[in-house]
């Protein structure tokens, strides 16, 4: 006789399978320590992506939940670094403003693992990579693999 399984090994079935991707997929290290909070953004930003010069500017967030700026590299490339106080700050701010951008891109993943978010998108048209170091969120988008790899290359929270 040839039963389903009931819904309880379904759930846990697909829980495994996703943490499997995630685990197999995951393929960047993103546990340095963050920065003091103390740096300047042109400190910690790498000056120039695929020969577009740094250009900050400061998210338009709650100044009294949040700090942060978005570094933009022409069309190449943009580094967005947001700190907080307190972690539901961080999944508010996901919500509000990294998972839409996931939209944009054919294939994207994204979830709260052990506590700490990680979301990533990619297709033809470019990749995002976003990730979640202490009370710190990264945000990278490129229009390309080769950017990307470049920001990775010079970003120095971030390592392959």
């Amino acid at each position: 006789m040839n039963r389903l399984p009931c819904r309880s090994c379904r759930f846990a079935f697909a829980l495994l399978a996703s943490l499997a991707l995630v685990a197999c997929s995951s393929s960047y290290k993103v546990d340095f320590p963050p920065p003091s909070g103390k740096e300047t953004y042109a400190e910690v930003l790498p000056d120039s992506i695929g020969g577009a010069a740094l250009a900050v500017t400061p998210l338009q967030v709650d100044s009294a939940r949040y700090r942060g700026a978005r570094a933009e590299y022409g069309d190449a490339a943009s580094i967005e670094i947001l700190q907080t106080r307190n972690n539901g700050d961080i999944d508010a701010y996901v919500d509000a403003a990294v998972k839409q951008r996931l939209q944009r891109y054919k294939t994207r993943i994204s979830g709260k693992f052990n506590g700490v978010w990680e979301l990533r998108a990619h297709d033809a048209g470019g990749r995002l990579y976003a990730w979640q170091n202490q009370q710190w969120l990264f945000v990278i988008e490129a229009r390309s693999d080769e950017l990307f790899d470049e920001v990775v290359d010079k970003f120095a929270y971030i390592a392959e």
